[in-house]
């Protein structure tokens, strides 16, 4: 056992803990990755190419706006933003716009309306547009470069090394909706997790909107969340797989991360860990926020838990249906009562969780087979989604008008 290795437990459980917030929660966080595409629908590359202004110059005019510029050691600027959001660009130049948390979907939507037009009068004289949809909707995802920021090459590197794993789909032709959540205790964070990594396939499904594949037209749903299976099974999907365990807690999921292998530490210096468990690649390094929020960056659950809970299912989404999607999100999470009509529909009782994992892959696979008519968890998926809309109105109050433009967006 290395010299820091409880340490580095007890630091990751004391992070979980500080995401406590008492009686004070309501807020969410939203994340939403887009598309930039130029004026024959191509992808807009990192650099300028051919005289045609790139992403970096797209993000260095954005940081007049959002003066916090992050640069690789190279001097390549590969994020920029300001107290309440943040432009982070992704391993092949998706655009992923967050938002610091807010009480209302009203401050959500204004926050990014405000990104958007301000983007908007840098891309339109250009003819470029932002693209909102799970998957890139144009191009193969081989065909596509990643970005000069050293973590994503890293990532590559380690994932290329997994038999029949597809991790260049997920890193360069993926683009997804996340909303964070606030808990108020250890036993708000554990149910809201379970609950959402339950629900993620139906919520994945009124989400759904990848209308072109690999370059072709798609007709299967769920691509973008089966996209995440292909990458690595000990870091993406329902884990950790002991999730729905009777005394699951921060210590077990402490304890999951710590078994993952972390593809590489910058501390203390930035390099490669290979197959090495996080456990061992920090057993002499005396792990610090910044290595604390590194190893949790280095894994990608349906649901991940930071010091809020990151519900991480669904496609990208325009605005009107994207807010609609927050507030549904909102409205199903922070209501005491309707969390508990939700957990009486799955025979929750108390502790005692009757799932696997394995019953949420069966999910994914009765959705994509079967669609709005497929039995889930002993309901048919069109049944769970009047279910989940209706509880959503109740927890919403006044903001409940913004379901409309998901229902609309969805068909539902």
């Amino acid at each position: 056992m290395g010299t820091y290795t409880e340490h580095n437990r007890q630091a990751l459980i004391d992070f979980f803990e500080s995401g406590c917030k008492g009686g004070d929660i309501g807020r969410v966080g939203v994340e939403i990755e887009h598309f930039l595409l130029d004026e024959d629908g191509e992808r807009v590359p990192y650099a300028e190419k051919h005289g045609r202004t790139g992403l970096r110059d797209v993000v260095e005019a954005l940081s007049a706006y959002y003066p916090e510029i992050e640069y690789t050691a190279d001097g390549d600027i590969v994020g920029c933003g300001r107290t309440s959001a943040y432009i982070t660009l992704e391993p092949s130049a998706q655009i992923e716009f967050s938002m610091a948390p807010f009480l209302n979907v009203s401050e959500v939507e204004a926050e990014y309306k405000n990104f958007l037009f301000r983007i908007g009068q840098i891309i339109d004289p250009l003819d470029y547009r932002l693209a909102t949809v799970g998957y890139c909707p144009v191009s193969q995802a081989a065909d596509l470069d990643l970005i000069p920021k050293p973590r994503y090459h890293f990532m590559d590197s380690y994932f290329s090394s997994l038999q029949g794993m597809h991790a260049e789909r997920m890193m360069r032709a993926s683009a997804s909706l996340q909303v964070s959540l606030d808990y108020s205790d250890e036993a708000d964070a554990v149910r809201k997790m379970r609950l959402a990594s339950l629900l993620g396939p139906i919520l994945a499904y009124i989400c759904d909107n990848v209308p072109v594949y690999e370059g072709k037209a798609n007709g299967s749903p769920l691509r973008r969340l089966r996209v995440w299976r292909e990458v690595d099974p000990q870091r993406c999907g329902i884990v950790p797989p002991t999730i729905f365990d009777e005394g699951f807690g921060f210590a077990d999921y402490a304890d999951w991360l710590l078994s993952v292998p972390p593809i590489f530490i910058t501390n203390p210096e930035e390099h490669e860990t290979g197959d090495m468990s996080a456990a061992e690649a920090y057993a002499d390094i005396e792990m610090g926020r910044d290595d604390v929020l590194h190893l949790l960056g280095m894994v990608w659950p349906d649901v991940r838990l930071k010091s809020s809970v990151e519900v991480r299912v669904a496609d990208s989404l325009p605005l009107p249906a994207s807010m609609g999607y927050v507030a549904l999100i909102k409205g199903l999470f922070y209501a005491p009562t309707t969390l508990d009509i939700l957990e009486g529909a799955l025979g929750v009782d108390g502790d005692s969780w009757p799932y696997t994992p394995d019953d949420v892959e069966a999910a994914i696979d009765a959705i994509v087979a079967d669609g709005a008519q497929a039995d889930v968890y002993g309901h048919p998926v069109e049944t769970w989604i009047d279910m989940l809309f209706s509880l959503a109105v109740d927890g919403l109050g006044s903001e409940s008008f913004y379901l409309a433009e998901l229902q609309e967006f969805c068909g539902f």
